[in-house]
């Protein structure tokens, strides 16, 4: 065992719930689609408006041109300047939980930034610029950075905080993220790296499905169980079995069902349910209607928990009060912020694939 890692330094990922320093964006600029920026900015814009409330937003500008587009737009709005941090670190795409800085603390009040070798979900799109986003983190930061031996990204990983973690087989141990490298490595490196004792694995989908359904993360876990607590877990769910979703998600209960954490409590699981409705593709060819309609990768569970908020994506469905419903009795010192999240989708995340959490270090005893 190295005598410099994460673990052997104390630190560990703490659950999203607990108290944020910030959260972190990369804002959207037409660098991987083109007019992504127009199309997705008013939804950067309404996170913004909201977290900044409560907790500093820190937005990574790919230029200083853009950088500047950012702080008009923040000084138009009226906002507190003070709890909107503007960074210039170039980036290729939007997906911060993906590719950025994923941290950790430990407790005698130190924060720690570790990297995982970010490679555009198994080289899908580019991401020269994208993986080096950490490190530009941590230097900005003036914290230590801890490099992985392996790649994954933060949307496949998913904590309780106490030590227990959830993750897809098939977006982790994977060849075109981990050739040769196998389950029993890859988890000694989470743990070592993560300070986790304890993996919950699910199945995920196969290559083939991923590709069906447009799921360029090999199905990541922040769309399908989500911890709410040590272990309550809310999970993707339909009962509708003609569902193209329905195996991989029955195969994700039955999973979860014979799961433990890391104390041996047995999971208390909550279903949440899936968007009822197939969406309109605005990306393919067709530019009249009648567009074609496609499975819809939106879920509820990919929401994001912030200080005393949480911002759920919703998609105009007949499940979206529901959803909220639910998430709201879970969080019921939060208020539940939802905001629209169909163009987002479309492209194959939501609130909690674009942000990425910055925790309250710890208070040394005696502090």
């Amino acid at each position: 065992m190295s005598q410099n890692t994460p673990l052997t330094q104390g630190f560990y990922m703490p659950a999203e719930w607990e108290p944020h320093e910030g959260t972190w964006l990369q804002w959207p600029h037409d660098a991987a689609f083109p007019d992504e920026q127009i199309h997705l900015e008013s939804l950067w814009l309404a996170m913004t408006a909201e977290l900044h409330k409560h907790e500093i937003v820190h937005i990574i500008a790919t230029d200083e041109r853009r950088a500047e587009h950012i702080q008009r737009q923040v000084r138009y709005y009226g906002w507190d300047e003070s709890s909107v941090d503007i960074q210039v670190i170039p980036t290729d795409d939007i997906w911060t939980r993906d590719n950025g800085p994923i941290f950790l603390v430990n407790d005698i009040g130190e924060l720690a930034v570790t990297a995982w070798n970010f490679n555009g979900w198994g080289e899908r799109h580019p991401f020269e610029r994208d993986c080096l986003v950490p490190a530009a983190v941590a230097d900005k930061l003036s914290i230590p950075l801890f490099t992985a031996p392996i790649t994954l990204e933060g949307g496949g990983l998913e904590v309780n905080g106490k030590g227990t973690l959830i993750a897809t087989r098939s977006s982790i141990i994977n060849p075109n993220r981990n050739p040769g490298i196998n389950e029993r490595d890859i988890e000694a490196t989470i743990k070592e790296y993560l300070g986790i004792t304890h993996i919950i694995w699910l199945t995920g989908a196969s290559r083939e499905f991923c590709d069906a359904v447009g799921s360029e993360t090999d199905l990541h876990v922040d769309g399908y169980a989500r911890f709410t607590s040590e272990s309550t877990v809310l999970y993707s769910w339909t009962d509708d079995e003609s569902n193209i979703f329905y195996p991989v998600l029955e195969q994700h209960r039955e999973e979860l069902q014979d799961a433990t954490t890391e104390s041996g409590l047995p999971l208390t699981l909550i279903p949440l349910p899936k968007p009822r409705n197939s969406t309109y593709s605005t990306l393919n060819s067709s530019t009249r209607p009648p567009f074609e309609t496609i499975p819809s990768l939106g879920t509820y569970a990919n929401f994001y928990i912030a200080n005393n908020i949480v911002l759920v994506p919703v998609y105009g469905d007949i499940n979206d009060a529901r959803a909220k419903s639910i998430i709201a009795e879970h969080f019921p010192k939060r208020e539940i912020i939802a905001l629209p999240a169909q163009v987002l989708a479309e492209l194959g995340g939501m609130m909690h694939c674009v942000t990425q959490q910055q925790p309250v270090i710890k208070k040394s005893q005696g502090e």
